[in-house]
């Protein structure tokens, strides 16, 4: 199933590592699976971000991007995802940055983080600013910090509600290096992201 995926599209976003880091044999399995330009984007366990204070959340930073190393090249940044009870602290993510040792796509569900010194850690660490299409969560101004633009697109679209998007995504995609845009796992989604990717593509020459 994971070959036939990548014959189709460039890159996969997964959830279940929120919840528990895939042992290195699957993830050497999986980097197997797919072709040199294929992307992992991973989403770091939720100790991380959603751990009460006082855990060892700069331990689990470490240990989780070194855990990630099977994948090698296929490894994409790292999704890490603050909640909204998780205000605006500079000083954790940048010892969660450095710990990872890893690009991560920071989404933020709290816009007390929308501010010049996240975008300067972001920056200095080679990361991505996530922004987010979702009702309930703010979204994220878009804030040139580094090579790579990520989307996450989390509604159902119609042509017409799409139509937005694929003008950002054609614009990122003129000033980044790499450009992630993964939707929401709706069974619709995977048609939405070969739409995307054929209407984006149809309007960059």
């Amino acid at each position: 199933m994971l070959a036939y995926y990548a014959t189709l599209l460039n890159g996969v976003e997964l959830n279940g590592s929120f919840y528990r880091t895939p042992p290195a044999s699957t993830l050497e399995h999986w980097a197997a699976e797919v072709p040199p330009g294929f992307r992992f984007c991973m989403k770091a366990n939720r100790a991380l971000t959603y751990s009460a204070d006082g855990f060892d959340r700069v331990g689990v930073a470490r240990s989780f991007g070194q855990r990630m190393a099977p994948l090698g090249e296929r490894l994409g940044p790292i999704l890490m995802q603050f909640p909204p009870i998780r205000r605006l602290d500079v000083g954790l993510l940048d010892a969660l940055l450095e710990a990872l040792g890893r690009p991560a796509a920071l989404e933020f569900r709290h816009e007390s983080w929308f501010t010049d010194e996240t975008y300067r850690v972001v920056r200095e660490r080679g990361g991505a600013l996530v922004v987010t299409d979702e009702e309930k969560w703010p979204r994220a101004p878009l804030v040139e910090v580094g090579p790579v633009a990520y989307f996450r697109l989390r509604r159902g679209y119609t042509d017409e509600a799409l139509e937005p998007w694929i003008a950002e995504v054609r614009s990122a995609a003129g000033a980044h290096e790499h450009v992630h845009v993964y939707f929401k796992h709706f069974p619709e989604s995977p048609a939405l992201a070969l739409r995307l990717l054929e209407l984006a593509a149809a309007g960059s020459g």
